[in-house]
């Protein structure tokens, strides 16, 4: 359960100097010793030098004799993990030139290894206060989850496998602690049971793409999709130098129009869509772009068409966007169009009113009549800071100026009114919107009455 270095520090939590290695770890031939200090107490006889060999070669260890020519730099850290496992712990030092870590097992011996096959420096102090912490934690559930944060922000080094080792320890001791079952990624199912999230969503038949979780039709249409704007991407690229070919003329640009005008990729319509509406070409191009996305006959064709239909500045090219917007794509104009008369722009109401009037529908006649009139409020900026004024009988003062005006607007609209005319074209009240709405209601009560009236 315990992560491997976390086994390590609690087997040895009172050693200042020791070597200990996986059982797949060797230390290459180029690892070294040296004696750091001699002097009369500290020698001892050569046989005693050698036992201390010895004991290193158990741990997998092969030691040479090691000269350094220059002072190396003292790194903030006791222990050395080694790649594959095991730790050194003593002094350590760093030689960057030689790319080797020296650590000082004990006043007699030192250990270099290449700094390649250094996994992390663990600071002795920041070991102590984890080794007191987990005697601190002990078997308490919340403890241990406390102990589990402290690890995600004071561990720098595999901090998850920390973090996990002492969440999987608090729902050991505690296995309702919701908090750790949280942070372990559980939830509860439908029996009230404990599961990893994934495991349910696994068993309600998702699978993880990217980091979500999503049914595999799902998925499956949004790597269709993924590659659909690859293609859309070359499209653009493609339609970019088949107009520049186009403009220079010639041969060659009678070919490109004549290979734009038989493009019939729809995936093609958003870089056909881009020149329409982003592009600055004359009437003969964007005649070309509306007929070819109105052959497309999807989604993104219908939104360009729509937006030309309020946008665009050219009657022809409007009007051409019309009428394929009436061969297909009409229910998306319509919903565009009833939605922009309620704008507070008055210039949106005319262009939708004149845009809807391809597109005539009596079971809109309320909201005809209700922007028949419509209410445009706009605020006048503050006059001078003070101002000379004069009354009729010639006197005369210092005013200040005022504040921003706030003016309030009813403005009729006859695209509107050209609307319901389309839809009941034997009568006309004008901008009266009671006399429309008083017409109307006994319409339809005309016609509920012919519909409960026996045969």
């Amino acid at each position: 359960m315990c992560p491997t270095s976390a086994r390590l520090f609690c087997r040895h939590p009172k050693r200042r100097a020791t070597l200990q290695t996986s059982s797949d770890t060797r230390i290459p031939m180029h690892a070294l010793i040296r004696r750091t200090k001699r002097d009369s107490s500290s020698q001892g006889p050569l046989q005693q030098r050698q036992s201390s060999l010895q004991r290193l070669s158990l741990a997998a260890a092969t030691i040479a004799a090691l000269s350094l020519v220059t002072e190396p730099t003292s790194l903030r850290g006791d222990t050395v993990e080694i790649s594959g496992g095991g730790h050194v712990s003593g002094k350590v030092r760093r030689l960057d030139d030689k790319k080797m870590d020296i650590i000082a097992v004990d006043d007699e011996i030192s250990v270099a290894i290449p700094q390649s096959r250094v996994r992390r420096v663990v600071s002795s102090d920041k070991l102590g206060e984890y080794l007191r912490n987990v005697a601190i934690a002990g078997d308490d559930a919340e403890m241990q989850y406390k102990l589990a944060i402290w690890c995600a922000t004071n561990i720098k080094d595999n901090t998850d496998a920390y973090k996990r080792f002492h969440m999987q320890l608090a729902i050991r001791f505690d296995p309702e602690h919701s908090k750790a079952r949280a942070a372990l990624d559980y939830v509860k199912d439908e029996d009230g049971k404990w599961i990893r999230y994934s495991d349910l969503q696994r068993s309600r038949g998702m699978i993880s793409v990217a980091g979500k979780w999503m049914l595999p039709e799902a998925a499956a249409i949004e790597e269709i999709q993924d590659a659909s704007n690859v293609d859309s991407k070359k499209w653009i690229k493609e339609v970019d130098r088949l107009i520049r070919v186009a403009v220079r003329g010639g041969s060659k640009g009678d070919e490109a129009i004549a290979a734009l005008k038989a493009i019939d990729d729809p995936l093609a319509a958003s870089a056909i869509a881009k020149q329409l509406l982003q592009g600055k070409h004359n009437q003969r191009f964007k005649r070309l772009w509306v007929e070819i996305l109105g052959r497309f006959r999807n989604s993104v064709s219908v939104e360009a068409l729509v937006r030309v239909g309020v946008q665009e500045s050219d009657n022809v090219i409007r009007e051409a966007a019309m009428e394929e917007l009436q061969q297909y794509g009409s229910g998306s104009a319509v919903a565009t169009y009833v939605n922009m008369l309620g704008s507070s722009d008055n210039g949106d109401v005319l262009r939708a009113a004149r845009a809807l009037s391809y597109f005539p529908r009596p079971e809109l006649a309320q909201t005809y009549i209700d922007a028949l009139v419509t209410k445009h409020t706009e605020t006048s900026a503050a006059g001078p800071g003070m101002q000379v004024g004069s009354s009729s009988s010639g006197g005369g003062g210092l005013s200040m100026g005022g504040k921003p005006k706030v003016i309030t607007r009813y403005l009729e609209n006859p695209p509107v009114l050209t609307l319901l005319k389309m839809i009941e074209p034997d009568v006309d009240f004008g901008y009266d919107k009671l006399a429309w709405r008083k017409y109307f209601a006994a319409k339809l009560g005309r016609s509920s009455g012919d519909l409960r009236r026996d045969p």
